[in-house]
């Protein structure tokens, strides 16, 4: 499986010739792989190396520390190893949890949506590791994932047969969410663990800067895997399920994993660049009620079936992470 290397730089340089050029490039990528590998694309290597950095700092934190730290009614915060099980899946139900453990990182809930989802996983308060430099990188990360998700969005929006601004009101209040995630070697390699098991993702754009150890695999329509090459500098790019569903399916949420490595630690950078939680699931759906189905209702349900979600007791590790 052949995926495309795409120069995006004509987006970011609004040279109108050069934006079809890419639109296209990209359009190709994501109806026939799902998938496509970011290059020139404006985000400051930087910016990149110092998030790396700062996640390989937080992971070297001995785990009772970062379990101070672990995720509990909302989604923010540090998700320990083996504790995530696709169980919404549109591949089936993962036999095992995911090998990895992650720091999540959501932006506050804008005023007039805290009412309403204040409660859901995507409330709360950020918390931040007492780590120098840690919460800065992970905001300048933000800010310039932010810019490029937005100079590529037009693209899909013409893809949808929209025009180019036909999505901006759906991410004028975008959902953001960011996550450091580290894939702890396994020498002995079990057919059903997975550093994250096959799946496609629930949102709208992915975007991943990963390190050069690999991992990452694609699946192709006959049910092969492949992996997905180690471009450096570059991002990937992979489309979900919610602009699969506004194309009718056009637009593919390919099944992707990541095998577990086996001799050395694997760190990787999402960014997961979706819509405000009230956008509707249908473009063409009638005004907003109780009953039209959301992108905020969609992701809500995944999280709480694939997350052990707690109360705000004190945390504590988890049995079968003692003595890691």
């Amino acid at each position: 499986m052949n995926i495309p290397i795409i120069d995006v730089s004509p987006l970011l340089s609004k040279k109108p010739a050069g934006w079809r050029h890419v639109m296209q490039q990209l359009l190709d990528a994501h109806t026939g792989v799902g998938f496509s590998i970011l290059v020139n694309h404006g985000v400051p290597t930087d910016v990149v190396d110092a998030l790396f950095d700062a996640s390989r700092s937080f992971h070297a934190w001995p785990l009772e520390r970062k379990m101070a730290m672990r995720y509990r009614a909302t989604l923010r915060g540090y998700l320990p190893l083996n504790t995530s099980v696709l169980k919404a899946s549109t591949l089936g139900a993962a036999k095992r949890p995911n090998c990895s453990d992650s720091f999540v990182v959501l932006e506050d809930l804008p005023k007039s949506l805290r009412s309403d989802w204040e409660n859901s996983a995507m409330g709360g308060t950020q918390q931040w590791p007492e780590i120098a430099g840690f919460e800065q990188a992970a905001r300048q990360y933000r800010h310039a994932m932010i810019g490029l998700g937005e100079a590529i969005l037009p693209c899909f929006a013409v893809m949808l047969g929209l025009p180019r601004d036909g999505l901006r009101d759906y991410f004028r209040m975008p959902n953001p969410i960011l996550r450091l995630l580290h894939y702890p070697a396994v020498p002995r390699h079990d057919p059903d663990i997975f550093g994250s098991a096959p799946h496609t993702d629930y949102g709208c754009l992915t975007f991943v800067a990963q390190d050069d150890v690999g991992g990452l695999q694609v699946q192709s329509d006959r049910g092969e895997w492949f992996d997905v090459p180690v471009v450096k500098n570059s991002l990937v790019l992979n489309t979900g399920q919610v602009i699969a569903r506004w194309s009718g399916g056009r637009i593919k949420p390919t099944p992707h994993r990541v095998l577990t490595p086996a001799a050395t630690d694997r760190y990787s950078i999402a960014f997961f660049y979706d819509c405000g939680l009230e956008t509707p699931l249908d473009l063409d759906s009638a005004p907003m009620s109780n009953s039209t189905p959301t992108y905020g209702r969609h992701l809500e349900a995944i999280l709480r079936s694939n997350y052990a979600f707690v109360g705000n007791e004190p945390a504590r590790a988890l049995p079968d992470e003692a003595g890691r």
